[in-house]
């Protein structure tokens, strides 16, 4: 009897080989060596770097007396001007 060949149908997927597949297999390739001369990163700590910040503490301030603000007052407000609208009552 000859068999007959039968094309898959429509509907069925072909699958890829994935890339675990086409990967080298451990005969296929060459161990690892270590080069004594490749640049390695220093120790953890050696290159972190930690910022430190220092606020220094605030001068206290004494308080001011009513006779201080009304001598600062008096030092930095002009003197009224004798033209001024405000200064004679209206005509």
């Amino acid at each position: 009897e000859e068999e007959e060949e039968h094309p898959a149908p429509a509907d069925s997927v072909v699958v890829a080989p994935t890339a675990v597949d086409q990967a080298p297999s451990a005969e296929e390739t060459d161990p690892f060596e270590t080069d004594e001369s490749a640049a390695t990163l220093p120790p953890y700590p050696a290159y972190r770097m930690t910022a430190r910040i220092s606020i220094p503490a605030l001068v206290p301030m004494p308080a001011w007396t009513d006779l201080e603000v009304v001598r600062l007052l008096d030092i930095s407000s002009p003197p009224a001007s004798p033209l001024s609208p405000w200064s004679s009552p209206p005509p």
